[in-house]
């Protein structure tokens, strides 16, 4: 089964925050970025129980879950999402 994908606008915001911050260190590094984090984003799709749960799921009433994802360069990143009916909101 696929799921649906659901940006949330905090997420939009949160990513285009990092992005503009990068941008401003190294532009080419920016937009390495930003492909990593749509690649791992539109991942999840597939398989969004496959992944962990995030740490932060037991201050909250419902499974939080992480993805990681890094850049070329092997810089770590780490997004969350939930699951609900069919759809994935990051």
């Amino acid at each position: 089964m696929t799921f649906r994908l659901r940006i949330l606008p905090r997420a939009e915001r949160d990513a285009q925050q990092i992005f503009d911050w990068l941008r401003t260190r190294s532009p080419d590094g920016a937009i390495r970025w930003w492909f990593a984090f749509d690649e791992a984003v539109h991942n999840l799709v597939d398989h969004p129980h496959g992944y962990g749960l995030a740490p932060e799921t037991e201050s909250v009433r419902y499974d939080l879950r992480q993805f990681l994802f890094k850049t070329r360069r092997g810089r770590r990143y780490r997004g969350v999402f939930v699951v609900v009916g069919d759809e994935v909101r990051v």
